[in-house]
């Protein structure tokens, strides 16, 4: 093989894998009471809502308000169990994120339990 031709194959590679790995560092957590959620669509099944979620966080000097979008087919869990977007109203949870074109959207949901 050419020279060239390896050292190119050689550099997309890293270059992939430079920009795959670097994608999963930028998940981030965050937690808090959920205030309010709004639905753009619903299905009846796990995962089947989309929308927005705002949750109140508590981790500076005063409370935030913080917007996620949930896209369909993000597991929202209380332990085991499913749950649906409405249902998060009033708990505490946790949510794990990314952000994509400066929009928080959500990974997963997850209902912390006897915390509020």
């Amino acid at each position: 093989m050419d020279r060239r031709l390896v050292l190119s194959l050689t550099n997309a590679l890293v270059l992939a894998f430079t920009l795959l790995s670097s994608a999963g560092f930028a998940q981030e957590k965050v937690e808090g009471t959920v205030t309010g959620t709004k639905l753009t669509a619903c299905q009846f099944k796990p995962g089947g809502c989309e929308g927005y979620l705002t949750l109140e966080t508590k981790g500076g000097p005063k409370p935030e308000q913080v917007t996620l979008k949930v896209a369909l087919g993000t597991p929202i869990k209380k332990g085991k169990e499913d749950l649906f977007l409405p249902a998060l109203r009033g708990k505490l949870v946790a949510v794990s994120y990314v952000t994509d074109k400066g929009e928080k959207l959500a990974k997963s949901v997850e209902v912390l339990e006897g915390k509020r």
